[in-house]
């Protein structure tokens, strides 16, 4: 078995204003027997219905994340709004965080931590959003060694945020939505992501 076989992978995508159309478009297509867990974090107050809504529409498992839930191959983890979500070994972890970024859930904070656990196996994406959380999170993502796809600032309706990790980064590829689906799905096959039937 290689190297490349034997490392675990995890699928962050990080969005704000204007990221629900991409980030439904980008979810709908991974395969039902992908051997990764995907955690999705959309800027939002307390209240927001993102699990519910991607619910109707993921071709996998959705769950509103909890404190210390453990991170299942598969499964679609959402960042509740509010708070910070972060990774800690195979588990999330839910809470104010007094130095961490005013964005909640911190897109950075997301990367930053499974970059940490998952290091070169982690497939981190930006969508459409204002300002710039992410920038420092795929920076960590990209010293890792893990992949970094970001939509293409002139697609999103709001392209602050991920122009900001074009101009600070080093993205694997910039791209529209539909083909950041289908640039996952390169991924998912070359690294072995599907378990078999």
């Amino acid at each position: 078995m290689s190297q490349a076989e034997k490392q675990e992978h995890i699928i962050i995508i990080g969005a704000s204003a204007g990221g629900l159309k991409p980030m439904i478009e980008v979810l709908s297509v991974l395969p039902r027997n992908l051997n990764a867990p995907i955690v999705v974090a959309i800027h939002g107050g307390r209240l927001s219905q993102l699990t519910e809504v991607l619910t109707r529409s993921a071709s996998l498992p959705v769950r509103k994340a909890t404190d210390g839930q453990a991170l299942e191959p598969g499964v679609i983890a959402v960042c509740p709004g509010g708070e910070h979500t972060r990774i800690e070994g195979r588990e999330l972890r839910l809470g104010r965080l007094p130095d961490a970024s005013r964005f909640q859930p911190s897109v950075n904070l997301l990367f930053r931590s499974a970059a940490e656990h998952y290091g070169a196996g982690t497939v981190a994406v930006v969508l459409s959003g204002n300002l710039n959380d992410g920038t420092e999170g795929a920076q960590d993502v990209h010293a890792a060694g893990g992949v970094m796809l970001v939509q293409l600032p002139r697609e999103a309706d709001y392209p602050s945020m991920p122009a900001s990790i074009v101009l600070h980064d080093h993205p694997d590829a910039v791209l529209q939505a539909e083909d950041i689906a289908g640039r996952l799905l390169e991924l998912v096959g070359s690294r072995g992501l599907v378990r078999a039937s």
